[in-house]
């Protein structure tokens, strides 16, 4: 038997095809990561292949990590622990997404970022992903793909993210409950229940969350359901479905200066001689969003496969902001469908991948004035139809000599339109209808990969990347709708080094990369707040990203632990502005804002035979600047998180888990997500103090 092992922090399950997506293989723990090192197989590049056998930085989280590490039912933390990532919560539910420091044109939200549930498009066509209508707690795996990926992904500069849903015991029916409750008013409630028979897999979960939040104007209330189902209706075909439903409320407390932060970091944005405060205008976000998409796999043979997938979804958002109030409903659309044609026999085996994604949107958003949280006169009438198409191919070739190579090529199209109609206080005036067409672009990628035996790989690739401004960029908060914002267009090399040692003990992942890129886009603040959009020359942006882990228990020995690892993750950036002017201010060479030169994360995972386990994390960044001018620079973040529990099987078929979670342990004042060039200096958006939670899972299964 190999005694080959990966860690918690790279490692995935085993797939063998997008369908079996839906209905992943059991493992002897639903949590257990620990897997054959043959048997550790990613998505990423359509290749389904071994990690060690990839040549891309993939990072990537199973339900342990995304579950059990952390107590607060967030998807933060656990993304956090991957090098090259960063995620920021400025408020609870309002989420921040950064990939190799993609933030930099994020004030809110998740952009330039291509995400998918197994196939299904999650990005919609303006760019723009609800991370904040997911559920942690019915997630099974996250799968991250750092840097330009548009040859198979579409547009993109800041690397793409793949979701999983809750693994399906074969043959099996199992019920879980869980309940939660903690520090500020935090209280959570769910129920997921999957059945697998010989044809099918379903899994259906509920989650509820709620809190009072530890600033002012800050409380969350937060339902999700989803729906997965898979069905093999004959030997060749297979049908799949995903349906997802999240009603979401929270308040945006507002940025503080320095002064009010270190006065009280409790406190929401106050008022001003013009403006009202945050908890006078009820600030804050009123999301529901609902997607259903269908997918459809069939396989002509052992070598001819096709899977084929189309989506619907429809948002409905308002947000009372200080100075209006937003209302908007959008309705999306699209499908995607890849071939893969595999020739295994010949003097050099290839598989061949083709396919094509085509997304859709049309959204209706409305302005009005703001009067303590209520709608009053309206101020703008607008329409914005966005439409997003790739055509991509990619060949993978085994060379003599343990070789292996990657050459993709995609076509990438994105178009705008753009209708503001009169409103009444404007008079009897004609609508003004405006397109914006980028030229489209081909984005190749070459990957070239060798394995030395069975435990040591290294791989070079280039590979360019394209992303067009979002929806939120072309018509920002600020108003109208920006015609001469263009798109960001680079080319990054990167090499890598995976393996392990010490019979597999010991492994370690490590990435060097550089991205040119060109008319980089940056966000600019109006007097108010609002934001608008400019680019801003080039960055060169280099990097170093490394995981480390060790486990001093092997599986194989007899010992009262099952596990006992310490892992640590590293990453060391240097991202500059090259030409870049504003105003008369020349700001070339200056650090880009908010990427922290270095990020530490180190952790320890243990868990006994007799059901106890703990895990500990601790993770530093150094200060970073928060303004373009690198004139304000942030504080350094020193988090220590502690999880402990027992988890223990009563019966034949029940199982019982009871945790207490422990969050900024050394009671740190400390902003998780900085608002960057933010006007007035509102840059601090204060995390929780010490603060905690405690749980309890109870599963039957038969």
């Amino acid at each position: 038997m190999l005694n080959r092992y990966l860690s918690a922090v790279i490692l995935s399950g085993l797939i063998t095809s997008p369908a079996l997506l839906f209905a992943q293989t059991p493992t002897p723990s639903s949590l257990d990561d620990t897997l054959q090192l043959n048997e550790v197989v990613v998505r990423g590049y359509a290749t389904n292949r071994r990690l060690l056998e990839t040549p891309a930085s993939v990072g990537l989280l199973t339900r342990r990590d995304l579950n059990q590490r952390f107590g607060t039912p967030t998807i933060v933390p656990s993304l956090n622990t991957l090098p090259g990532v960063r995620a920021d919560e400025r408020s609870p539910g309002s989420y921040r997404l950064a990939i190799r420091g993609s933030a930099i044109r994020s004030p809110f939200g998740v952009r330039n970022v291509k995400t998918y549930w197994n196939e299904l498009p999650l990005t919609d066509a303006g760019g723009n992903t609800p991370l904040n209508a997911l559920d942690v707690r019915a997630l099974g795996r996250i799968e991250v793909i750092k840097g330009p990926s548009g040859s198979l992904y579409g547009a993109g500069t800041g690397g793409t993210v793949l979701f999983s849903g809750l693994g399906v015991p074969a043959g099996k029916t199992n019920i879980e409950l869980s309940a939660l409750g903690g520090s500020y008013g935090l209280y959570g409630n769910g129920v997921a229940v999957q059945t697998g028979k010989n044809n099918s897999a379903i899994s259906l979960s509920y989650n509820h969350l709620q809190s009072d939040g530890y600033r002012e104007q800050s409380a969350v209330v937060r339902d999700n359901i989803s729906l997965i189902g898979s069905f093999s209706v004959s030997p060749k075909r297979t049908i799949s479905v995903l349906g997802l439903y999240s009603d979401l409320h929270y308040q945006t407390p507002g940025g503080l200066t320095e002064a009010q932060f270190r006065a009280n970091p409790r406190a929401s944005r106050p008022a001003t001689a013009t403006l009202p405060s945050s908890a006078a205008q009820q600030a804050g976000i009123y999301q529901k969003v609902g997607y259903l998409g269908f997918s459809h796999e069939y396989r002509w043979n052992d070598r001819i496969q096709n899977t084929t997938v189309i989506y619907g979804s429809t948002t409905d958002f308002a947000n009372p902001f200080i100075t209006n109030y937003e209302k908007r409903t959008d309705q999306g659309i699209g499908g995607r469908t890849i071939t893969q044609i595999r020739f295994p026999n010949g003097p050099l085996p290839t598989t061949f991948t083709v396919g094509a994604e085509l997304l859709r949107n049309f959204t209706v958003d409305r302005n009005f004035g703001n009067r303590g949280g209520t709608p009053d006169t309206i101020q703008t009438d607008e329409e914005l139809t966005a439409r997003q198409s790739t055509v991509f191919a990619q060949a993978e070739t085994v060379l003599p000599a343990r070789f292996r190579l990657t050459a993709g090529l995609s076509r990438n199209d994105v178009r705008y339109g753009f209708t503001r109609f009169p409103v009444r206080s404007a008079g009897a005036l004609p609508a003004t209808t405006l397109t914006r067409n980028f030229s489209p672009v081909w984005l190749p990628r070459v990957a070239l990969l060798r394995t030395f035996g069975n435990n040591l790989s290294a791989f070079a690739s280039i590979s360019t990347g394209y992303s067009a401004p979002s929806s939120q960029e072309v018509r920002p908060s600020a108003g109208g709708f920006n015609t001469t914002l263009d798109p960001e267009l680079g080319t990054n090399y990167e090499v890598g080094l995976r393996g392990s040692a010490f019979n597999s003990r010991f492994r370690f992942d490590v990435t060097l990369y550089q991205f040119y890129l060109r008319q980089t886009i940056v966000r600019r603040s109006n007097a108010a707040g609002a934001e608008f959009f400019v680019n801003a020359g080039r960055t060169d942006q280099r990097g170093l990203e490394a995981q480390l882990s060790y486990d001093f228990i092997s599986p194989y020995k007899a010992s009262s632990f099952s596990l006992l690892r310490i892992w640590h993750s590293m990453t060391l950036t240097n991202y500059r502005f090259r030409d870049y002017q504003q105003g008369t201010t020349d700001l070339s060479n200056n650090r880009v804002p908010g990427v922290a030169p270095t990020t530490l994360v180190t952790g320890l995972d243990a868990e006994t035979r007799l059901g106890v386990y703990a895990h500990v994390t601790f993770q530093f960044l150094d200060p970073f600047p928060l303004t373009d001018a690198n004139t304000v620079t942030s504080d350094p973040t020193r988090l220590l998180q502690a999880t402990v529990g027992f988890r223990r099987p009563l019966g034949q078929h029940w199982t019982l888990d009871i945790y207490a979670s422990g969050d900024n342990l050394l009671n740190q004042t400390y902003s998780l997500g900085y608002d960057l060039n933010a006007v007035g200096n509102r840059f601090y958006n204060a995390a929780p103090t010490r603060n905690g939670v405690g749980g309890v899972r109870l599963s039957v299964k038969w």
